[in-house]
């Protein structure tokens, strides 16, 4: 029996699971909103959904005919549930659509993506009746077709279909995958004519523990450290893609072929490597971006290696392959879970503690899995390491402060960085040969750092839920007060402003939106809806007699800019003004047609576009909420996507078509010094005389001409073809 037509299957079958991922996320965003609980209530579907399937196979083991027919009755089902399903069914939920997604993923995916789970064990299984062979090879196979079907979604999938023809290509893609299955079967060893359920000796309990923590470590890692990227570091967008494919990749090669001798070197470099990663985020390092996240990404592939090279050297004999696989997809559910879902709500004013936890649980990790049974040694070194660390750090605290009064700020903090947590973490090194006493070590050295509230200046409070992590920090000199999500800043006021703050960064009075409220004619500015709110600068330009409404989805940032007492902007509004909490486009539909004079997107300076909120749908609606002669302005400041010309093309799909200026938007020293950021902002109408004789003649809004590419749709989006 050859291997060829198994590993066929199951890499077939592994790229659908994969891919249909991003295409459930991207089916639910128009009616759910964009928002990052879109993202993760996905994500545990369907590793729940995994598992469910891993359990299938499990109790089918040995059950071929009865497997084949569950698949002949359930397929048609499969085909017809996922053509009835619509993504609107969560739309009625305007809180939370939780239970609106899970309702329409278990319709029109759960059947599908259940049957599909099922192939990877019980495929192996058969390839191992016969004897003699090996399937665990297999594995890798599928974990191939899992990286492959991650990789090409965004770069291959996405730029060139729809979504209705990546459904079509799914249901087409099982119907396929049943074919082949049936071909698998008929080429393995011929079941006993008689059926017998043969009582299989369970995995040891040892085994079952181990297989699941490691599991449950390298998932939680994989959440944590890709929500740590995206957010506090370079929000780049597909940059999620790249540690999941390294998690993927370190299946392929421990499964394949793993010596022993890469093993034992993992236990050496992986401790040592977990050292510089604790130096990094106790000093909160960010730049050079580059060097920084390549760091992170290095030991989390070395670190998956080595627990994943462990779960392989535990694999059992082929009998007992479903209850390993069982453990796996068990332990996965349970990190991916605890680091997507509980941790947010956990953790939500401590920040991300689940990433800094992992490092240290990873410290524990070594070849071979002995029993950690520390000594009183070991207590007495931790102890004393403790102790010594702790004094470095109330020295550095007492006298650095006036030993370096006369150096620049940037050779003091390295200065001051290397003594209270270089120097502990790599004293923390030499206790490496207890993993208790090692891992306690480095747990003291990231107390340290996040102790330390002078590398990025005072944090006031921070907040996290599903969409993020909040900080409102204070500059070290106490002139201005931030609010900061991830590396994106929401909006910054100086305490000297009094009551009254004049806005600063994107929304300066020297800069578009300062000319934009000054050049529009009055009419077009009494009615005024804003999307995103960040700390309510926009409220500066109020006129008494106006309306404003905010639509924000975060309630944080809502707490935060309204009700905390430490930016002023909604109080100090000139007009009258609300804040309604919830994803824009949803609650925009809900408002009377012609509701607003101006409406002002600024939801796309962070680098996680809300790809919804840029359709050829999201403008027919924004056009119809609109006044017949209103304005649309949209903020389109961004560092790594070119917005503008994307923009230009939506307004023209609008009946009748709307014209766009444009003002990019530079910042002098003297500027940056007070406060402002370069930004760009559009204007869009659907005559020239909507915008007013003084916007017409200005010189900085320049009118912007269409040029050829691609228009967003809630079918069509890919990113491919707007990068910069």
């Amino acid at each position: 029996m050859h291997s060829l037509p198994f590993a066929l299957t199951l890499f077939l079958s592994a790229s659908l699971g994969m891919s249909v991922q991003p295409l459930a996320g991207k089916l639910l965003l128009p009616a759910a909103g964009g928002t990052p609980a879109v993202w993760s209530t996905c994500l545990m579907f369907f590793q729940i959904a995994l598992l469910a399937g891993y359990l299938a196979a499990d109790r089918l083991a040995g059950r071929r005919l009865v497997y084949l027919g569950l698949w002949l009755f359930a397929l048609p089902l499969v085909l017809l549930v996922s053509q009835i399903a619509e993504p609107t069914w969560v739309a009625g939920n305007t809180e939370y659509p939780f239970l609106g997604l899970l309702g329409y993923l278990a319709v029109a995916f759960g059947p599908g993506y259940v049957l599909v789970s099922t192939t990877a064990p019980t495929l192996q299984r058969w390839f191992a009746d016969s004897p003699g062979r090996n399937p665990y090879p297999l594995y890798a196979a599928s974990n191939v077709g899992s990286l492959y079907g991650l990789i090409s979604y965004p770069f291959l999938v996405e730029p060139n279909s729809t979504l209705a023809e990546q459904q079509t290509a799914f249901r087409f893609g099982i119907v396929l995958l049943f074919f082949l299955i049936v071909g698998c079967a008929m080429m393995a060893k011929p079941e006993p004519q008689v059926q017998a359920v043969v009582a299989r000796t369970p995995l040891p309990r040892r085994s079952r523990r181990l297989i699941f923590l490691l599991a449950a470590l390298m998932s939680c890692w994989l959440t944590a450290t890709t929500t740590h990227l995206t957010t506090d570091l370079a929000p780049v967008p597909l940059l999620w893609v790249v540690p999941l494919a390294l998690y993927l990749l370190s299946f392929v090669v421990v499964f394949a072929r793993w010596p022993e001798a890469a093993r034992t070197l993992l236990g050496r470099v992986v401790p040592a490597a977990l050292v510089f990663l604790v130096i990094a985020l106790a000093v909160q390092a960010t730049e050079p971006v580059e060097l920084v996240v390549g760091l992170h990404l290095s030991v989390f592939f070395l670190a998956a290696l080595l627990c994943h090279g462990e779960v392989a050297a535990l694999k059992p004999p082929p009998a007992q392959l479903t209850d390993f696989y069982l453990m796996l997809s068990l332990g996965g559910v349970a990190g991916g879970t605890f680091a997507a879902v509980l941790a947010p709500v956990i953790f939500s004013r401590l920040g991300m503690i689940e990433y800094p936890a992992c490092l240290v649980l990873a410290a524990l990790v070594r070849p071979g899995l002995r029993p950690i049974d520390p000594t009183r040694r070991d207590t007495f070194l931790l102890i004393g390491f403790i102790f010594a660390a702790g004094l470095v750090r109330i020295a550095a605290d007492k006298w650095l402060s006036l030993a370096l009064v006369d150096t620049d700020a940037l050779t003091a903090r390295i200065i001051r960085s290397g003594l209270t947590v270089g120097l502990p973490a790599t004293a923390a090194f030499i206790l490496v040969r207890g993993p208790v006493r090692f891992a306690g070590a480095l747990a003291f050295v990231l107390i340290l750092g996040a102790s330390d509230r002078r590398i990025h200046g005072e944090v006031l409070e921070q907040s996290r839920n599903f969409f993020g992590r909040l900080r409102v920090t204070r500059s070290e000199d106490g002139d201005t007060i931030r609010l900061v999500h991830g590396t994106t800043q929401h909006g910054a006021e100086r305490t000297a402003d009094g009551d009254r703050p004049k806005p600063l960064m994107y929304y300066h009075e020297r800069g578009p939106v300062g000319r934009l409220f000054r050049e529009l004619p009055a009419e077009r500015t009494r009615r005024v809806a804003v999307v995103g709110l960040g700390v309510g600068a926009m409220a500066y330009y109020a006129e008494p007699g106006s309306r404003w409404t905010f639509f924000e989805i975060d309630p944080a940032v809502v707490r935060i800019a309204r009700d905390s007492g430490r930016f002023h902007f909604l109080p100090s509004c000139r007009g009258d003004w609300d804040v309604v909490v919830g994803d824009a486009r949803r609650e925009l539909v809900g408002q009377p047609d012609g509701s607003f004079d101006l409406l002002v997107l600024d939801a796309f300076s962070s680098d996680a576009v809300p790809v919804h909120l840029l359709t050829a749908e999201a403008f027919a609606l924004y056009a119809r909420k609109l006044s017949p002669d209103g304005v649309l302005v949209l903020h389109l400041s961004n560092r790594y996507l070119d917005l503008p010309p994307l923009a230009a093309r939506l307004g023209q799909t609008c009946e009748p078509p709307f014209e766009m200026r444009l003002d990019d938007d530079a910042a002098s020293e003297t500027e940056a010094a007070d406060g402002k950021f370069p930004s760009t902002w559009a204007v869009l109408a659907r005559k020239p005389s909507d915008w007013g004789p003084a916007l017409q003649r200005s010189i900085r809004f320049q009118k912007s001409h269409v040029t050829p590419g691609p228009v967003w749709t809630d079918d069509y989006s890919s990113l491919r073809g707007i990068w910069k």
